[in-house]
């Protein structure tokens, strides 16, 4: 059973990285490896070729380049995507999504943290 690592996109605050690695989970951000301002495509680059799931706040983008990745049968390690929560309930969260998934649960697809209330 692969654990997940997890690649946060910059649309959310560096704190997540900081408060998941605090429970003992490899939780890098944009920030601190660089990727600021990078495109969509480069961010789930990134993450594939770092062996990482992607979350993100950006639904539409990520939801499209799923779809793209799907359509040509691309793989990728798989994408996290949330709506705007406090961080308190957002670490809870992740921290519950983390807690019950590994990481070939949701290679090649994407998940909504609100599944894990």
């Amino acid at each position: 059973m692969e654990k997940i690592r997890l690649y946060r996109d910059e649309d959310l605050s560096d704190r997540v990285a900081v408060a998941l690695r605090s429970k003992r989970f490899d939780a890098i951000s944009t920030h601190e490896v660089n990727m600021r301002g990078k495109t969509d495509k480069e961010q789930l680059k990134y993450a594939i070729e770092h062996n990482r799931i992607i979350l993100t706040r950006n639904i539409k983008h990520f939801v499209n380049l799923q779809r793209e990745y799907y359509k040509q049968g691309l793989p990728h390690n798989g994408i996290l995507v949330t709506d705007y929560l406090p961080l308190k309930e957002l670490i809870r969260r992740l921290t519950k999504f983390l807690n019950e998934k590994n990481l070939s649960d949701i290679r090649n697809t994407l998940d909504w943290l609100h599944n894990y209330k």
